[in-house]
């Protein structure tokens, strides 16, 4: 009878303790997610159409370079921002281009990409600490554009 106890009351504590982690694994799950995005210009023109625009960073550069035609890149804005588990973000990274993220179920986020008000790109997946995601979306005379993400620490 004491055994039968004793193992009803390991099972018990073994059944709240994975109960614990479960809803920690959970809570961790459902935080806010800090992003950094940049909207990037990408041209075979020498110099920027306009003043604002600015380089982007050597490691950025030779990133996009390896993956896309482009000869020159710029940066036409980037900003920081939180995705809460429970409301989609909407970003607007220029007049013409808006980004809206949602965090899904798994740790998954579902990243939606928007042109001059058209839905260009909309994709689904992972953003792990340290990664880079790329969403690229053509443009007029031979340019492209592109919003890079960042995962941020939070504060």
């Amino acid at each position: 009878m004491t055994t039968r106890l004793l193992t009803l009351a390991l099972l018990t504590s073994v059944g709240f303790h994975a109960l614990l982690l479960g809803s920690q694994t959970l809570a961790a799950d459902a935080a806010d997610l800090h992003l950094h995005a940049q909207l990037i210009w990408g041209t075979d023109s020498d110099k920027a159409s306009d003043k604002s625009l600015k380089p982007i960073p050597p490691d950025l550069d030779k990133r996009l370079r390896r993956i896309f035609k482009w000869q020159n890149y710029f940066e036409v804005i980037q900003t920081n921002f939180v995705v809460s588990p429970t409301k989609p973000s909407q970003v607007d990274m220029s007049r013409e281009c808006r980004i809206e993220i949602a965090q899904q179920s798994g740790g998954e986020v579902e990243i939606q990409l928007f042109g001059k008000g058209k839905l260009v790109v909309k994709k689904r997946q992972r953003i792990l600490p340290g990664e880079t995601v790329i969403i690229a979306g053509d443009d007029k005379d031979y340019n492209a554009w592109f919003v890079v993400l960042n995962t941020l620490k939070p504060r």
